[in-house]
């Protein structure tokens, strides 16, 4: 009986086609998006980048009234703006405009029901559904899963560093972690 001859095997690859900004309804297709427009650099998401990739979104920096952190409305028919805080601090900003952008993806058809302005990762404890939704999308697309468990094993769980990696903060990391089920004070 003959051997076969050692060939070697070809390995099957699927291109995954891009992504149409129109079909980031979840947060693996956004992530997915920004890392194919170069929007993720190493770990960090650059919402301000994807923002500005959608023709029908703007993004405003304003100084709002205390205890408004950021807003979305609906400008005209299909055109939309996300206002943030200008006096806040650019960790906030930036999770303020993945909280907004997450209301434009899941509950665009319902913005009219939602506040003109609104605190966001706020302590309370009369958070509604649609805030946590907002919220926990915001999470993931800002501190994805896989980099984020990488990142604290990486850190050994320094929550100043993954601060700092993530471009968001402490309050926010340590959100992501309690949703991720991870216990303890920090991460």
């Amino acid at each position: 009986m003959r051997k076969a001859p050692k060939r070697p095997i070809k390995k099957l690859t699927v291109a995954i086609p891009p992504l149409e900004i129109d079909a980031l309804d979840t947060t693996k297709r956004v992530v997915d998006f920004c890392i194919q427009q170069g929007l993720v650099d190493g770990v960090s998401t650059d919402i301000e980048g994807l923002i500005a990739l959608d023709p029908n979104l703007a993004l405003k920096k304003v100084p709002l009234r205390d205890g408004i952190d950021a807003y979305i409305k609906e400008l005209s028919p299909g055109r939309y703006e996300i206002g943030v805080n200008s006096k806040h601090s650019q960790t906030r900003q930036k999770f303020s405009m993945a909280h907004e952008y997450a209301h434009y993806r899941l509950h665009k058809d319902n913005l009219a029901e939602l506040a003109e302005g609104e605190r966001i990762l706020h302590r309370s404890d009369d958070w509604n559904t649609i805030e946590q939704q907002a919220n926990s999308f915001a999470a993931e697309i800002l501190m994805p899963e896989d980099q984020f468990r990488e990142e604290i094993r990486r850190t050994g769980g320094s929550i100043s560093e993954l601060a700092e990696k993530f471009g968001v903060s402490p309050l926010a990391l340590r959100y992501r972690a309690k949703n991720l089920g991870m216990r303890g004070h920090g991460v």
